[in-house]
C-alpha cells in the first residue's frame, strides 16, 4: 500500500525529511515522551534495508520528520532538489 510520494526540498535533502500528515495513521503510534523518536525499517528500492529515525518535529504537533540515517541515504542515492521518493507500506506487516 502506497503511504505517499514526495518531491524533496533544499531543506529535505539537506536535513531532513517532513513526511506528510496523510502517512501518520499508517504509521506506528507515538506513545509516551518518545522524545528520541521511534525506528522505521525501510527497504530501498534495491533490496537494502535501512532504519530511519522517525520523531515528532520542532515546535511539536503531529508533524514527524526522519533524520537520522536519511542524509546518508540522500547522499547514496544522489538524491537533489526536486527528484521524487515514494514510500509503502508492507501489508503483511
Amino acid at each position: 500500500m502506497q503511504l505517499f510520494v514526495k518531491a524533496l526540498t533544499t531543506i529535505e535533502v539537506e536535513r531532513r525529511l517532513i513526511l506528510p500528515r496523510e502517512s501518520l495513521p499508517a504509521l506506528p503510534r507515538f506513545e509516551g515522551s518518545h522524545e528520541h523518536g521511534i525506528t522505521l525499517q525501510v527497504k530501498d528500492d534495491a533490496g537494502n534495508l535501512r532504519n530511519f529515525r522517525c520523531k515528532k518535529g520542532y515546535g511539536g504537533g503531529d508533524k514527524l520528520v526522519i533524520e537520522t540515517d536519511w542524509i546518508l541515504f540522500v547522499k547514496s542515492k544522489k538524491l537533489r532538489s526536486g527528484d521524487v521518493v515514494a514510500f509503502y507500506k508492507d501489508d503483511d506487516r
